[in-house]
């Protein structure tokens, strides 16, 4: 894959923690459908009201201001959980013991066993 275009996917899911509502955007629709289709959650759309619309300039200029945290180390392992419905355990059982590996099969060993059958 070309480093140039992980660099800016990383670029846009850092930017997507920062503020999801990013994710309830009409052009992320097929994003959204994707998560969700993974088992992922996507967190509800903030409601604007008036008061919230002018007040939201003055509250990113504050966080503009404020420099910003270094990030958190992230974990190698991905958060997401794997279902296993429809998955069968593998078997408890102890091995069964096989036949002789060394004894050379003749053709009366090939009838009988194609008998048993």
């Amino acid at each position: 894959m070309d480093p140039q275009k992980l660099t800016e996917l990383r670029t846009f899911v850092k930017l997507c923690k920062q503020n999801s509502a990013i994710l309830h955007s009409e052009d992320l629709t097929f994003f959204r459908d994707w998560i969700e289709s993974m088992g992922g959650t996507i967190p509800p759309a903030p409601c604007k009201t008036s008061t919230e619309t002018t007040a939201e300039p003055k509250a990113e200029e504050k966080v503009a201001e404020e420099p910003p945290k270094p990030p958190e180390p992230e974990s190698e392992e991905s958060d997401l959980e794997i279902d296993n419905e429809g998955v069968i355990e593998p078997d408890s059982d102890e091995p069964q013991a096989m036949g002789d590996e060394d004894i050379e099969v003749t053709e009366e060993m090939m009838d009988q066993a194609n008998e048993k059958k």
